[in-house]
């Protein structure tokens, strides 16, 4: 009885596996020519009903690895690439700074939705201008990021900037590079001044001294290398480097979450400052931008010089025909005597015959 109603429950469990043969694991192709084919004919139904729903297609898609690597300009930033990086996603109303409310969209599972599109994508736009403009006047920008996995996005940024960016990624900010920067980094600068002998000529300072540069070109060296602009990713662990820029007058843009108040920050960016996703989106639109601001100063550099070229141009002309006429006007007379004289010199030359020719007439 019981071996009736074992083979009775087996039954149905084989006649659903034969009837849904659908949910067997799919063989695999024969060649790679095979699945080259279904991979273009997949490709293919998705270029051509791709159409027909979103305006969004497979090249305008978020692909993450694409934000640090070919970052997109303020204009081809859209709202799908700043919610498909988690930008939106704040902290627990626990942790919620009040400043902050009219940059959050609502509440939901108790964290605050940071306002995207009349928020984050406006701020963004606004610093990508600020930045281009501050690169286009030949302007120094230092990006801040000490937290782990920001160093790619960091480093991809300055190197974009060229001479422009340079970047901290160490573990934290040292306290006064910026406001005590003659003190910390005068070894350095010491360092870089006097490997180069260029910059001991005018001072005329011997390598045989134990400090081949004054202290006063080191003061100014230091001054020199503080940046134009500050750009902070993580502003909770950095608070005291916007400090230190604030007290000296230098701009700074951070990406403010929902627990940084943004009234400490000059350009502030509402954003998801946790998502890796979104501060590679972020660090790599601004650093786009600083890039077109930097093709903009040369371009004005070029425009200047062929102009400079045309009007040296146009100065050395006038300049040689006037030259050339004075020349002709002081030694006119004397000019005009010797022309006569050498034109009557040619015409008693062609009227008398050689001595050649007469000595033969003689002969005859």
């Amino acid at each position: 009885m019981r071996s009736s109603l074992a083979s009775a429950s087996r039954l149905p469990s084989r006649s659903l596996t034969r009837s849904f043969s659908s949910t067997a694991p799919a063989p695999a192709p024969a060649s790679a020519e095979a699945e080259q084919q279904e991979r273009r004919q997949s490709r293919a139904l998705l270029d051509s009903f791709a159409q027909l729903g979103s305006a969004q297609t497979r090249q305008s898609a978020f692909r993450p690895h694409k934000a640090r690597l070919e970052p997109l300009t303020a204009k081809e930033l859209t709202l799908s690439h700043l919610l498909a990086s988690t930008a939106q996603v704040g902290h627990t109303l626990s942790s919620f700074a009040r400043a902050n409310q009219a940059n959050v969209y609502g509440v939901r599972h108790k964290l605050a939705i940071i306002d995207v599109e009349k928020a984050t994508l406006p701020a963004l736009r606004r610093a990508a201008a600020v930045v281009r403009s501050i690169c286009e006047r030949d302007g120094v920008v230092l990006i801040l990021g000490t937290r782990p996995g920001q160093q790619p996005a960091v480093l991809a940024a300055a190197k974009r900037l060229g001479e422009n960016g340079y970047h901290v990624t160490t573990d934290r900010w040292l306290p006064g590079s910026i406001t005590n920067a003659p003190k910390l980094l005068s070894g350095s600068v010491n360092h870089a001044l006097a490997s180069s002998p260029s910059l001991q000529e005018p001072n005329n300072y011997s390598s045989q001294d134990s400090n081949p540069v004054p202290p006063n070109a080191i003061k100014l060296a230091a001054q020199t290398l503080q940046p134009d602009l500050l750009i902070v990713l993580n502003p909770v662990e950095n608070l005291h480097a916007i400090r230190e820029a604030t007290q000296c007058n230098i701009p700074t843009m951070a990406i403010v979450d929902t627990d940084v108040d943004p009234r400490t920050v000059t350009y502030p960016i509402p954003a998801n400052d946790d998502s890796l996703r979104a501060v590679e989106l972020i660090v790599g639109v601004l650093s786009k931008a600083g890039e077109q601001g930097l093709r903009d100063r040369q371009r004005k550099l070029d425009e200047q010089d062929k102009q400079q070229r045309r009007a040296m141009r146009g100065r050395a002309v006038p300049l040689a025909s006037a030259s050339s006429a004075a020349a002709r006007a002081a030694s006119g007379p004397r000019n005009d005597f010797t022309e006569a004289r050498d034109a009557e010199t040619n015409d008693i030359s062609e009227q008398a015959p050689p001595v050649e020719s007469r000595r033969n007439n003689r002969q005859r």
